[in-house]
């Protein structure tokens, strides 16, 4: 199995036909298409099925594909360390984050890093924790930050926390259940959920798990950030929010927390990568400036209650 032919496979898998692999590859279609066949005969299995709209993975090529990603980013990453040792500048990195952890410190260590790195390719994507995880396992993330309700449990990758901050519920200025103080009344309206409650990462899910109340039953799943907003400040769903966007005034106007007579868990910002030992040298200088910024939250963010807590990286 040679690189060369799981490039050649990554291409086709991306572009679906081996001409716009070849296109990208710059190869002939004959050599993309004598790639994947001897990759296929030392296998012993077909990669791929054409037709008329182009090539598809088998269920052995979505199998090796996973592989043949994360081997193609740790090839990327090699020759990118070796580049910057050499003294050439070029690079690049891609974070995953959380809507939460997207604000405040890590905010500010991309201001410092893009300054510091102009030469660097910074990629940041907004997804869910489920999403960074797939990422980090594919190779397609360098590093991830997660937002989630304690610590995660059985993980393959390393987690470090960075801070914690207080966990709010919120509803619209006019809610009719704005001065209601208890979780279990809340629970019989609807909600807003970033996951679906049985996911491990889901906040909603975790927060009525860890008080032993039952889950309200209607629940709007919404991954957009913007629509989260506007749902959660245009209708009568409850949402769950980190105390850090209620420094914006315009916030401040449309949604109003609730007091309750539960103390809610605090929300854990955790450090999410595959391993720090290989990580770039790139990757490596953005998460250090991350874990700095974490340690000395500033501004508005430390008017909302927002404390550093720093701790040490563990491998779950």
């Amino acid at each position: 199995m040679k690189f060369h032919q799981l490039r050649a496979l990554i291409a086709v898998a991306e572009h679906g036909s081996i001409h716009e692999a070849s296109r990208e590859l710059h190869l002939t279609q004959p050599a993309i298409s004598k790639a994947v066949a001897d990759l296929e005969s030392e296998l012993g299995a077909p990669l791929l099925t054409r037709s008329a709209k182009g090539a598809q993975l088998t269920h052995y090529g979505k199998s090796l594909i996973r592989h043949a990603r994360v081997i193609d980013q740790e090839m990327r990453h090699a020759h990118e360390d070796i580049a910057r040792l050499l003294g050439v500048a070029r690079g690049s990195v891609t974070i995953g984050v959380t809507p939460v952890t997207a604000q405040g410190p890590f905010a500010e260590a991309l201001r410092q890093f893009i300054r510091m790195h102009p030469e660097v390719a910074v990629n940041v994507r907004e997804l869910r924790p489920t999403l960074i995880q797939e990422g980090l396992a594919d190779g397609s993330i360098d590093f991830g930050l997660v937002s989630r309700i304690g610590s995660p449990e059985g993980s393959r990758f390393h987690w470090e926390q960075l801070y914690s901050v207080p966990t709010t519920l919120a509803v619209r200025a006019r809610h009719p259940l704005r001065g209601a103080q208890s979780l279990a009344v809340l629970a019989q309206s609807a909600w807003l959920s970033w996951d679906a409650l049985d996911d491990a990462s889901s906040l909603v899910g975790t927060l009525f798990n860890s008080t032993g109340i039952a889950a309200p039953k209607s629940v709007l799943r919404c991954t957009s950030t913007t629509l989260y907003m506007e749902m959660a400040t245009s209708t009568d769903l409850i949402s769950l929010w980190s105390e850090l966007p209620f420094h914006m005034p315009e916030l401040n106007g449309s949604l109003k927390r609730i007091v309750l007579k539960e103390s809610l868990p605090n929300m854990t910002i955790g450090l999410v990568c595959r391993d720090l030992d290989v990580a770039t040298t790139v990757a490596t200088s953005f998460m250090e400036l991350v874990r700095s910024c974490s340690t000395e939250l500033k501004g508005p963010y430390a008017s909302a209650g927002a404390l550093p807590r720093s701790a040490a990286g563990k491998r779950t």
